[in-house]
């Protein structure tokens, strides 16, 4: 079989399932699984396809086809310009959480902060990188997503700089005196009512846990605006990642202990997507 049977192959079987973009697509998983860039994928069609590797091609489709995310099979999701690893047991990073990390450069300068509900990890990793000699507490209820933390921490050096923690009550959270200087989440915000209307690679495959924002999508950001001033420092900020531009309004009302708004971003699309509230600096 050579290069260009194979992209036929591929992409039939994923037209035929309902994917969006078959041939992007079988062309990611033909050089996921071969090791080889897309342009001399698309440059050399007449070279052959691996024959061992076949099996693992057709069973790589056949995952895709029955809706299993594209980065759970090729173990690779592109967030920030970087390569993170992710798998099953951890929420595929979004384009719109990149809103997130770019909104922290304006607020973080250095220091200790929290990432709560860390993931696979690539919003600490990102903001890590960011500002060398930073450090972070990354924190998620699901032991499995913090496997992929690890692993993509340990990828860039930055296991020294980040303690992670499995803990699902913001109560037992450790924060060190005085405070963080930052706190940063894209907790679940998802109505429960609204999971099974979501995309078949969402619900099927990526974990409830990391979707379900309780029966109106706000029980995480209760009880993070709740918490987060007594873990701030003066004057500290807490940047969350919103799913509507209702739920950004919502927040833009909270004044728990001091939190006061300070802005809300919105993406490409005009729907808000980041808030950020500051705590009082007295």
């Amino acid at each position: 079989m050579y290069l260009r049977e194979a992209r036929k192959l591929a992409s039939d079987r994923l037209r035929e399932a309902g994917i969006d973009r078959p041939w992007f697509e079988a062309d990611l998983l033909i050089c996921s699984i071969i090791g080889m860039e897309r342009t001399l994928l698309l440059a050399h069609p007449e070279r052959p396809f691996p024959e061992h590797l076949i099996p693992e091609l057709k069973a790589a489709i056949e995952r895709r086809a029955a809706r299993e995310p594209l980065q759970y099979i090729t173990g690779v999701c592109e967030f920030m310009g970087r390569a993170f690893r992710v798998g099953p047991g951890c929420l595929v990073p979004r384009p719109e959480t990149e809103l997130l990390v770019a909104e922290s450069r304006k607020y973080f300068k250095g220091g200790l902060f929290l990432d709560w509900g860390t993931g696979s990890g690539c919003i600490a990793t990102s903001i890590l990188l960011d500002n060398p000699g930073s450090r972070c507490v990354a924190v998620d209820k699901n032991p499995v997503a913090l496997t992929w933390a690890w692993k993509n921490l340990r990828e860039k050096g930055l296991l020294g700089r980040c303690l992670l923690c499995h803990c699902s009550s913001l109560e037992r959270i450790p924060v060190p005196p005085p405070g963080f200087e930052m706190i940063v989440s894209n907790p679940p915000y998802i109505p429960s009512a609204q999971i099974p209307d979501l995309m078949p690679e969402v619900e099927r495959y990526e974990p409830r846990s990391a979707l379900d924002g309780g029966e109106d999508g706000f029980d995480h950001y209760r009880s993070l605006a709740g918490w987060a001033p007594s873990a701030l420092v003066p004057g500290g900020v807490l940047i969350l990642e919103a799913g509507s531009d209702e739920q950004a309004e919502r927040l833009k009302s909270v004044r728990a202990g001091g939190l006061t708004p300070v802005s809300i971003v919105k993406d490409l699309q005009g729907t808000a997507r980041v808030v950020v509230l500051k705590r009082s600096p007295f």
